[in-house]
């Protein structure tokens, strides 16, 4: 057995067989609800660059969480969670005023005392 085509059919098979993975939309947001930063994907589902959103509070996008504290005493709101692991979907709004709806996944983390959330959208 030639040990180049075994090597040069499973990358074929790989390759072939493989689905492009793509990361989904996201942003980090301090605990106040301010946007510190937006990935590729989340620049395009929005409609914004990133540039544009940072320092731009949440409630932009995300008009659902204007009124809701995200953390208190180092702690993510229970509710949001609760919500986000239930599976509701929040709406959305794009640049262009186009409202969706998205489930989100929010991730708290700290550092020295201090916190940011990484919201997950899934289209």
């Amino acid at each position: 057995m030639n040990p180049s085509k075994k090597t040069d059919s499973a990358i074929e098979i790989d390759s072939s067989s493989r689905s492009e993975w793509q990361e989904p939309p996201s942003l980090t947001l301090d605990e106040h609800g301010m946007i510190c930063d937006c990935n590729k994907a989340g620049e395009k589902h929005f409609g914004y660059s990133r540039k544009e959103l940072i320092c731009q509070p949440v409630s932009k996008l995300l008009p659902e969480l204007s009124e809701i504290q995200l953390v208190k005493s180092g702690q993510f709101n229970p509710k949001i969670g609760f919500l986000s692991r239930c599976g509701r979907s929040f709406q959305v709004k794009n640049r262009l005023g186009g409202i969706f709806m998205n489930n989100l996944h929010f991730v708290l983390l700290g550092y020295a005392g201090a916190y940011t959330i990484r919201v997950i959208l899934h289209p």
